[in-house]
């Protein structure tokens, strides 16, 4: 993705190198199996938003970077952890560091992770920063643990759901653009306001994700589909189904899809328009971050945000 532009493609490479010196441990089995799992994929949108954001100003290689790399690796934690609590099998088309390691050297595992971010981001940021990033990583945990209580609630509602992804993807997608830029020097209007644009990209980010369970190739999502529904984790399509004159029919639905019968919940999703209706409150967001980012000052950074918004969410539409 960072390839077509030479200047993000060098610092997303200094991030890369910097997370992988991040992961050297002397147990030899944790390390090989951290290594694998960050050279696994991931889009790297987090520390790729650091980075741009920073352009806005004063732009620091040196500091930005491992403050890029910091964010990665809290996003590759909670991963881990995520992973083990869903007992998931598989992660970007891989197995997961739980199926490798066990789960108890997992967890470990994640934890480790969480202590290298945060002797990145001691080295390099002052204490603003610091409770930022403690801040985001808190709200992080508020809604995985919210999402845990809320499983196999059918009564859930649709701004329970926007709250709990507010914490568990937004947050840390808002942070990165914000951190970038307060590293770099720039206005604290202006730091605050690329908050708001990575919370809204983080928002849609999800909601897309979401749906992508439902409409999207189990090859290109890198995970089973379905796999939310049946362990009692209702997403923005099932809730909007829950909601609706087809609430019976997407209990029966969700209950057959538990026992690894999908079908009928598709059916479901069909007639209560759910699919259609995620996608019209995912396309607000992607709208409020559109216009956000619009009005932003022009930079390499601005037009570079504007092309992953297109490319990462308008287009999988």
């Amino acid at each position: 993705m960072w390839n077509d532009n030479s200047f993000l493609k060098k610092e997303m490479d200094a991030v890369e190198d910097t997370i992988k010196n991040s992961l050297r441990t002397r147990n030899k089995t944790v390390k090989e199996a951290l290594v694998r799992f960050a050279e696994s994929g991931g889009k790297r949108l987090r520390p790729a938003f650091t980075i741009l954001g920073g352009t806005f100003g004063q732009y620091d290689s040196n500091t930005i970077v491992p403050i890029a790399a910091a964010l990665e690796i809290i996003h590759m934690a909670t991963l881990i952890h995520d992973d083990i609590i869903d007992d998931a099998k598989l992660r970007r088309g891989n197995e997961t560091v739980h199926s490798v390691l066990g789960k108890d050297v997992a967890v470990y595992s994640g934890d480790f992770l969480l202590t290298r971010a945060f002797m990145l981001v001691a080295d390099y940021a002052d204490i603003d920063m610091l409770k930022q990033i403690a801040k985001a990583s808190a709200y992080i945990c508020d809604s995985e643990i919210a999402q845990n209580e809320q499983k196999f609630d059918t009564n859930v509602s649709v701004k329970q759901y926007l709250k709990r992804i507010g914490g568990k993807t937004a947050a840390l997608f808002g942070i990165s653009l914000y951190m970038g830029a307060y590293k770099a020097g720039c206005p604290r209007k202006l730091v605050n306001r690329l908050g708001v644009l990575g919370n809204n990209i983080g928002m849609a980010f999800q909601i897309v994700d979401d749906i992508l369970d439902f409409t999207g190739n189990q090859a290109k999502v890198g995970k089973p589909l379905l796999r939310d529904a049946a362990q009692g984790i209702y997403t923005l399509p099932v809730l909007y189904a829950l909601h609706s004159e087809y609430r019976e029919e997407a209990i029966k639905a969700i209950n057959k899809t538990q026992e690894e019968k999908g079908a009928n919940l598709y059916e479901v999703l069909d007639a209560s328009k759910a699919i259609e209706r995620s996608k019209n409150i995912a396309e607000k967001f992607i709208g409020k971050a559109m216009k956000i980012a619009g009005e932003l000052p022009e930079s390499i950074g601005r037009d570079i945000i504007m092309e992953i918004i297109d490319e990462q969410l308008e287009r999988k539409f």
